[in-house]
């Protein structure tokens, strides 16, 4: 028969409650912190995952659905539209040498790519738009040329 480590430990705590002398039942408070910490520190605590059932698989999306998925909702939404400004903008503050200083650049003043993104018409056309400005960008820049 198997003692579970958890009931070994209030054992030592019952007489801290209820021993009448103080100094006994500080020993015994002493000695079930003392075996709480060898407990914790002693053996591996199984957790499990969180998300449900065992049997039902986990839905993982790639960063290409989340990018179409956030695309999708910037034809309507203002704040996804300016999840897409940023991400573009730490495209640029990436290549950068100080990354810090050129995100914040830019968001103070905009580049021609950001400046097309934010014009006025149809959302999609102007990210197309942008997103060509920024490949040119990155070709001239030398960092992204395909290899021929």
């Amino acid at each position: 028969m198997r003692v579970r480590p958890v009931i070994l430990a209030f054992l030592f705590l019952i007489p801290a409650f209820i021993a009448g002398s103080y100094l006994v039942r500080w020993l015994f408070v002493l000695i079930t912190g003392a075996f709480l910490i060898f407990l914790l520190f002693g053996f591996e605590i199984k957790v499990s995952l969180p998300g449900g059932k065992p049997g039902r698989g986990m839905n993982i999306r790639t960063d290409v659905e989340r990018t179409a998925a956030l695309i999708d909702k910037a034809r309507r939404g203002r704040i996804a539209r300016s999840l897409i400004e940023e991400r573009i903008m730490e495209v640029y503050s990436t290549l950068s040498d100080n990354p810090g200083r050129a995100f914040r650049g830019l968001a103070s003043e905009p580049n021609e790519t950001i400046k097309t993104l934010r014009s006025e018409g149809d959302f999609l056309d102007n990210l197309e738009k942008a997103l060509k400005i920024m490949e040119e960008d990155l070709n001239e820049a030398g960092r992204g040329k395909p290899e021929e």
